[in-house]
């Protein structure tokens, strides 16, 4: 009893919801502002924003000093967001009978077949070590209940290859994604996979390998003691009667764009790790969203109001 379910219920027609409520109650009281309130609904923040929020910034559309942004989890504001890097690595080998003329460098001629899965394989192994290295640091900002993970992470997520049993594979694309805690940069990640590229061509002579990074972001860290990150504390404050602290959500979301902008960013969402997002059956709390609501409507009036004591 109690929730709303269905396809984005929570993420993140939620803070949608509770953005426009919010904004809708602080007009109808009449509340004067010192400055001014936008509200923004865009799309596109689950394939990078470019369409969204991005192209909003870059045409001058909106802007500001401080963004309260309707995503992540919810019960507790998150001042600190992980980075993120989308890559790519294109292998092209030579297709050929897989039986009478296989991958064996040793008894290779003209008619030869180049496996680009099996050379992948090197590709693998550097990502896996990748993900062993960064078990080494652990981030020093606290996660959300239910979110275990404190290192960066690396997810070999999808490999395509190969066309028949009998033949050798001449093309193989592997997509992973790499998410990093705040103590992680991003260029740093890329020249290590560079240089990685540039060794394993230098080694192997028949390696056509390209790589491609089609998205990233570095991660980001805001100020917790701003009158901005005050006015949401004192909000959440009110409104789960206790203190609670920053955390940080490592997923890449449309904050990063607000940050380069130089518009302070902190996210403040709906719902747990319980909720099912992205899944079956998810669903939305309606406590949650109200609390949400209320948390919304209450950063905005501490924030803007125009005698406002932090």
């Amino acid at each position: 009893m109690g929730k709303i379910y269905g396809r984005g219920a929570c993420d993140d027609k939620a803070c949608v919801t509770a953005e426009i409520f919010a904004t809708k109650a602080l007009f109808e009281l009449g509340i004067k502002f010192e400055g001014s309130l936008t509200l923004i609904s865009a799309i596109d923040e689950e394939t990078g924003g470019f369409n969204g929020v991005r192209y909003l910034l870059d045409k001058g559309h909106i802007n500001g000093d401080a963004c309260l942004l309707g995503d992540g989890r919810g019960g507790f504001p998150a001042a600190y967001t992980g980075g993120f890097l989308l890559v790519t690595f294109l292998i092209k080998g030579k297709k050929a009978h897989a039986l009478s003329f296989p991958d064996i460098p040793i008894y290779r001629n003209e008619y030869s077949g180049v496996n680009a899965i099996q050379k992948m394989i090197s590709v693998m192994n550097f990502l896996t070590q990748l993900q062993a290295e960064f078990l080494n640091t652990e981030t020093k900002y606290p996660n959300f209940p239910g979110h275990p993970s404190k290192v960066s992470t690396v997810n070999i997520a999808k490999i395509i290859g190969g066309d028949k049993l009998s033949a050798v594979p001449d093309k193989c694309l592997l997509y992973c994604i790499i998410n990093t805690i705040p103590e992680q940069d991003v260029e740093s990640i890329k020249t290590r996979i560079i240089e990685f590229i540039e060794a394993a061509k230098k080694e192997d002579p028949d390696l056509n390998i390209n790589v491609q990074f089609t998205m990233s972001f570095e991660p980001f860290a805001s100020d917790i003691n701003s009158k901005f990150a005050k006015s949401i504390k004192n909000a959440i404050k009110i409104v789960y009667n206790e203190d609670r602290e920053f955390k940080l959500f490592q997923s890449a979301n449309d904050g990063h764009w607000f940050h380069e902008k130089g518009i302070e960013t902190i996210l403040m969402g709906t719902g747990t790790h319980e909720n099912n997002v992205h899944a079956e059956d998810e669903f939305v709390s309606i406590s949650d969203l109200i609390d949400t609501t209320k948390i919304f409507a209450l950063t905005a009036f501490n924030y803007l109001r125009s005698n406002a004591i932090l």
